[in-house]
């Protein structure tokens, strides 16, 4: 687990935002991966002098904690399932959470670490309750084409149907990181929000990028959530299945060679133009973080 150039802008930027953020925990003592151009771009964006913590090798041998301190940070400390890399706090998140860490910090990082955790339900729950009110829950985990990488990759709405209004949270910020050979970001909008499933399936690795914030007086504990589009339809009692096209029988004389590649393009042409409303292409993270804060306040 490491912290690079993109979560390292994140947090920056909750930093700039939330200036009141000052205990901060990282699930798992996270290495530091800046390379020396990422370095002077930060140095420079956001006058931070972060030269001297580049590693432009890869060697694993710097620990975040330097760049966080640097960020603004008073209090840093790790929490760990084992003390193997020298974390402060032994929790395994698959068991319920320590009440003397109950709302003990006020920034929480799982820079890459919850899909390794087999009970989800549970370490969600335990990320919710180790934030005061008022604090950041900040992740970065895979959701495209990280398959064995971890037990699990994520759906995006999982996170925000977790830390809905209705739990005592708001999320703050939601973006894709997509990794194909060039670096984009899209900002992401909340499916329920826009009305429909936001679906995205690029070829390169795919990370979401996601800050959620804890209210003021959360209630007691998050329920099992929903996906957003069956909750509409329970609501609204609709219990029919769509109809049958009467154009069913015609495509069994089309040939697989045509219909199924224009089968294909159809529902990715489909899917791209419903993505217009909740997926923004963004030139940087900076950007994607300025849409959120237009968002924000919808």
């Amino acid at each position: 687990m490491a912290i690079q150039a993109p979560t390292a802008e994140l947090l920056i930027l909750c930093k700039r935002r939330f200036p009141k953020l000052n205990d901060f925990v990282m699930i798992g003592r996270q290495w530091l991966r800046l390379n020396n151009q990422s370095a002077v771009r930060l140095s420079n964006s956001y006058q931070l002098d972060l030269q001297d913590l580049a590693d432009p090798d890869g060697t694993d041998t710097i620990y975040a904690d330097p760049l966080l301190q640097k960020i603004g940070f008073s209090s840093i400390q790790a929490l760990d399932a084992s003390s193997y890399q020298g974390a402060e706090i032994l929790q395994d998140l698959n068991q319920p959470l320590k009440l003397n860490l109950q709302e003990s910090c006020d920034c929480l990082l799982d820079g890459g670490s919850l899909e390794h955790v087999f009970d989800f339900p549970t370490a969600i729950r335990n990320c919710a309750s180790i934030l005061r009110p008022g604090g950041l829950f900040v992740t970065i985990c895979p959701v495209n084409n990280w398959m064995g990488h971890g037990f699990y990759q994520f759906s995006p709405e999982l996170f925000f149907r977790v830390f809905d209004s209705a739990h005592g949270f708001s999320v703050r910020f939601a973006a894709l990181h997509v990794r194909d050979g060039r670096e984009q970001f899209f900002a992401l909008r909340d499916p329920a929000r826009v009305g429909h499933r936001v679906q995205y399936n690029p070829p390169g690795r795919t990370t979401l990028m996601l800050v959620a914030q804890k209210l003021d007086s959360p209630p007691a504990a998050i329920p099992s959530v929903q996906q957003s589009d069956y909750a509409e339809r329970w609501d609204k009692g609709d219990t029919h299945d769509k109809p049958v096209s009467n154009t069913a029988g015609i495509k069994v004389l089309i040939p697989d060679f045509i219909r199924k590649p224009i089968s294909a393009w159809r529902i990715q042409r489909r899917r791209t133009l419903k993505n217009q409303a909740g997926l923004i292409p963004c030139r940087s993270l900076a950007e994607a973080w300025q849409f959120w804060q237009k968002e924000d306040k919808r």
